[in-house]
């Protein structure tokens, strides 16, 4: 979604956890006669199909649809690791936190799978906490600014410290990874309090930071440090849309005490694919939120963080119209959640744009939803089961099947480049939808002498386009897994016809006439004996960087 055109007084941040919605017509079918009409929407049909792991794409909370997690794709997942319960009173730690009901290591049985863990710890216990009373979990922890060893022991009045060497140590190999904390700029007033985690100032999560970095990596050589998961939008409504409040004070903390702390910066985005490339690259120079002209690669540079590695932790843009236990889609359908056909665009749109951009890992919240009835969200790329070895393929959405073409074709790409076809803006919308003139999108995946290029509509009138082939052979694939083959026409390029889009946002201001922040339903164009230099030749197409 774009900034709002009308420069509605409410500036939307990334809505993941507002009174969500949607609407507007589905998506329809792709416009090539090859492929079959499909009737995936309901869930998927016959064996549940594996795809390989790839290593720069995750799926969060894989364990709790464990037959779904290895089936994904995915190459890592995330744990939620709150203190509170890992270790509810001063000592050791609550062995039963990573088993299941038999007393099996869940952990042990995700990296059996072939899923990297990053635990993103948060919570602070009662009796650690430096101001008690507060909201469960929020507060600094008591002694954080206390020496974090005595000698080569952890210090114990560094309650932090203590509990990050000893998480790091005993599950070394396990987890190797630890996001501290989760979007702490959220404050604890305002529309969003309710997700509010962290009590404490930018300083203090410098600190926060400084000492798990020092705690676990004496704990475990291997560990790495990734920030609190940001939500840009949210800090971005309290700077008024010019400004970053909590990142630009942690900006300075970090230009002025060093980067060490911390090994990745982590961002999460969600509804819109383009959002994911501006707040990597920066959005148009044009833009009228000056915030939103200037991406993190740049934001890292300037603060002395060059060359880190961004994540993305949270992706989605949750569907309105399943039927499960609990939720009525009538009600959820109010302009800000989209259709499960929309997600399945969604998802391959996003993992493009994303990878194409140069996040280094990309984790899609959730694999399951919460347990019905649900309290906010169809969170998931698979339906809620009490059961977590159920590998009924009825329990996928169509955003599943998309999650797995998406590991199956673009992930651990040698390389991945984007390009888009532009249309005339004539009246400046750009100023308001940074990819305004994005009509026509192809980013291209070339794995080993394998080339994906993924294609999809920008506009709402159908566009036809094409490029020039370079495979032995080819094949064109929908985002349901139908696939046919596909050659040259009479003019020597694959051409195909893209189907329209609709998803337009209309609350608050909403976007500028003709933007659609979800493009049509994408198709993937597979080639095979493609040499890894041979250029990308689409007229019509140019290269953006």
């Amino acid at each position: 979604m774009a900034s709002s055109w009308l420069r509605a007084t409410f500036r939307r941040r990334d809505l993941h956890r507002l009174a969500l919605g949607g609407g507007a017509a589905a998506a329809i079918a792709p416009r090539l006669a090859a492929l079959a009409p499909t009737a995936r929407a309901e869930g998927a049909t016959g064996a549940l199909a594996v795809v390989p792991p790839a290593s720069n794409m995750g799926v969060n909370e894989a364990f709790r649809a464990m037959k779904f997690g290895t089936a994904s794709g995915a190459g890592w997942t995330r744990w939620t690791v709150q203190w509170f319960n890992v270790q509810p009173n001063p000592g050791d730690l609550n062995e039963h936190y990573f088993r299941d009901e038999k007393g099996q290591s869940l952990l042990e049985a995700q990296i059996n799978a072939g899923l990297k863990v990053a635990a993103m710890v948060l919570g602070t216990p009662e009796w650690a906490a430096a101001t008690p009373g507060l909201k469960t979990g929020t507060s600094v922890p008591r002694g954080l600014y206390e020496p974090v060893f005595i000698g080569d022991q952890p210090n114990p009045e560094n309650t932090w410290g203590a509990f990050m060497y000893a998480l790091a140590k005993r599950y070394q190999g396990l987890m190797d990874v630890f996001e501290i904390w989760n979007e702490v700029e959220i404050p604890a007033e305002g529309s969003n309090a309710v997700y509010n985690t962290f009590a404490g100032t930018p300083a203090d999560y410098y600190q926060l930071l400084a000492v798990a970095s020092q705690a676990a990596k004496k704990a475990n050589p291997n560990a790495r440090i990734v920030t609190s998961p940001y939500s840009y939008f949210r800090d971005k409504e309290n700077g008024g849309g010019n400004s970053l409040p909590w990142f630009d004070a942690f900006a300075d903390l970090v230009k002025a005490n060093g980067a060490d702390v911390f090994d990745i910066f982590a961002l999460n985005l969600y509804r819109n694919p383009h959002d994911l490339w501006d707040r990597m690259k920066g959005g148009v120079p044009q833009l009228l939120e000056a915030a939103d002209r200037q991406g993190f690669r740049a934001r890292l540079d300037a603060m002395g963080a060059a060359g880190k590695p961004i994540w993305l932790t949270e992706i989605n843009a949750m569907p309105y119209d399943d039927v499960v236990p609990g939720w009525d889609p009538a009600s959820k359908n109010d302009g800000f959640r989209i259709t499960m056909d929309e997600q399945a665009s969604y998802v391959i749109q996003a993992y493009a744009i994303a990878l194409a951009a140069g996040y280094e890992k990309v984790f899609f919240q959730a694999l399951e939803d919460d347990p019905y009835p649900v309290p906010d969200e169809l969170w998931g790329l698979v339906r809620f089961s009490d059961d977590r070895n159920n590998d009924d393929p009825a329990r996928a959405r169509p955003a599943f099947i998309a999650y797995q073409l998406s590991a199956r074709y673009l992930g651990d790409a040698d390389w991945a480049q984007l390009y888009v076809k532009t249309r005339p803006d004539p009246k400046g919308y750009k100023r308001y939808a940074s990819r305004f003139e994005w009509a026509a999108h192809l980013a291209v995946f070339q794995k080993g002498d394998q080339r994906a290029s993924v294609l999809w509509n920008g506009t709402d009138e159908p566009l036809t386009v094409g490029f020039q082939p370079w495979g032995v052979s080819a094949k064109v694939v929908d985002k349901y897994g139908n696939e046919s083959p596909i050659g040259p026409g009479a003019n020597g390029q694959i051409t195909v016809t893209l189907d329209p889009t609709h998803r337009h946002f209309d609350l608050f201001g909403g976007d500028p006439p003709g933007y659609y922040y979800i493009g049509g339903s994408p198709l993937i164009v597979v080639e095979a004996g493609v040499p890894p230099d041979a250029p990308v030749n689409a007229p019509g197409f140019s290269q953006v960087t």
